[in-house]
């Protein structure tokens, strides 16, 4: 037997397990009438390929972010009635406690509920959570860590750029918000910051150039973005993964992210995937990339990606429930038609 973690947990540093999914919203509840390319498909090889309604989905869906034990999850597409869904299987971490909820709308006017920007097809939004991390050494009114989840236009190659600049502007003020908070000691460093969300914008578009600052540039096709204030902007954890044997590895460094690389492939064997679901943490001084040369803080928490996974959306025997003697049966679902990304920050030099 290999003893895989340390028997000294008080030497252990902290860490955070952050993911992303988008939920896929309620098909058959907003068209109970469903057309002929909403329903499932036979394949050669016995699977079915096609969305299956949410009440079909949904346990197994809950079950697969459960089994992930996240600390935060950011949902995109979420209906009234698959909130209480989630609500209600999902529990609660009693080690985060919720300081703040804010929104924003993606558009000229953002305080306006519900206003459309640019050439946006429908309106979209922001929310923002300021958590403390009650395992920090921090003031219980101090935020530890602050969560934006945010689903982009799909049609809006300008609203998506236009929304890059508003998100990147709007972190920046929740930053000097608490900064300014009077009950704030000034000892107190900047919270972890990360963007979570289904951005629509593959790497070589501007949107997603803008929000991460122009440093992982698309083969070449994206010259350097400048961000909308020409100040800081955000990582991919998909990049900042630190691995073993680099700078900042530590025992039990992975080699390399886990899983596929895409984390959208629709419901039919026809749909393009492609990378557009994203866990971004924002490039303040609470963030230690691989590739600086700086040294992780000697005061206060920095935290660094030490795991970045895709985890499948495509199980056969769904659940384990398949009838006695149809064991040989080849069925699956496709979960939805994104799949969850994962992210495990780690406290840096700890």
């Amino acid at each position: 037997m290999t003893q895989l973690h340390d028997t000294e947990p008080p030497t252990n540093p902290r860490t955070l397990r952050i993911g992303t999914l988008n939920i896929r919203y309620d098909y058959h509840a907003r068209h109970p009438i469903v057309s002929p390319l909403k329903t499932l498909l036979q394949g050669s090889d016995g699977r079915k390929w096609g969305e299956h309604r949410w009440q079909e989905r949904r346990d197994q869906l809950v079950d697969q972010v459960l089994w992930e034990e996240l600390d935060v999850v950011g949902f995109q597409e979420v209906l009234d009635g698959q909130f209480e869904d989630l609500r209600e299987s999902m529990g609660a971490d009693s080690r985060l406690e919720l300081l703040s909820v804010s929104h924003f709308w993606l558009s000229p006017t953002p305080e306006v509920p519900g206003s459309k920007g640019w050439d946006a097809g429908q309106p979209r939004m922001c929310t923002v959570a300021r958590f403390s991390d009650r395992t920090s050494t921090s003031s219980a009114e101090h935020a530890d860590l602050i969560v934006a989840n945010t689903h982009w236009d799909d049609r809006g190659l300008k609203a998506r750029e236009e929304s890059a600049k508003l998100i990147l502007s709007r972190i920046e003020e929740e930053i000097r918000a608490g900064k300014s908070e009077a009950e704030a000691p000034v000892t107190e460093q900047e919270p972890l910051v990360v963007l979570l969300g289904d951005l629509n914008s593959p790497a070589e578009e501007a949107g997603y150039q803008v929000l991460t600052g122009g440093r992982y540039p698309a083969g070449g096709k994206f010259e350097a973005a400048q961000t909308a204030s020409g100040g800081r902007s955000f990582f991919d954890s998909r990049h900042e993964l630190v691995t073993r044997g680099s700078k900042l590895a530590t025992p039990g460094a992975v080699s390399g992210r886990f899983g596929p690389l895409n984390t959208y492939t629709g419901f039919s064997p026809s749909d393009t995937p492609k990378v557009i679901d994203f866990i971004l943490p924002f490039a303040n001084s609470a963030f230690l990339s691989p590739h600086t040369s700086s040294a992780p803080s000697s005061s206060g928490s920095t935290w660094h990606v030490s795991r970045y996974g895709v985890v499948g959306n495509f199980f056969e025997d769904v659940g384990g429930r398949r009838a006695e003697g149809k064991e040989g049966e080849r069925d699956a679902m496709v979960l939805s038609d994104h799949r969850l990304v994962v992210a495990v920050f780690r406290e840096a030099g700890r």
